[in-house]
């Protein structure tokens, strides 16, 4: 089951301090199914799909890009989902992540 640090770790990864919108039983799911970093992505990937609609808005000489929060969420999802590659999918905290350590032994 995921730990409070790593449900700490999603939270910061994905700017969602509070369970406004990602409650603590729902991260603890992803975690505990794909990692930190994989459950990262997939809420950047969540999140992109909901910005997705967001058009570009231009009146009084003022104009907002919203479709840029669509592009910067995929580039927040591709960039966990390179980093759960490199980890093995896990993250800091998950079983099978890390450094592998081995035994020397000296052959006399």
């Amino acid at each position: 089951m995921a730990t409070l640090e790593e449900i700490a770790d999603v939270r910061q990864n994905i700017h969602e301090p509070d369970d406004d919108d990602w409650t603590d039983e729902n991260i603890i799911v992803l975690v505990d199914a794909h990692g930190v970093n994989k459950a990262s992505a997939i809420i950047w990937r969540k999140k992109a799909s909901g910005y997705a609609e967001l058009v570009n808005v231009s009146e009084a000489g003022s104009s907002l890009a919203m479709s840029d929060l669509h592009k910067q969420a995929l580039r927040m999802a591709e960039a966990f989902e390179e980093a759960a590659s490199l980890d093995g999918g896990g993250g800091s905290g998950s079983s099978g992540s890390g450094p592998k350590v081995k035994t020397i032994v000296r052959g006399d």
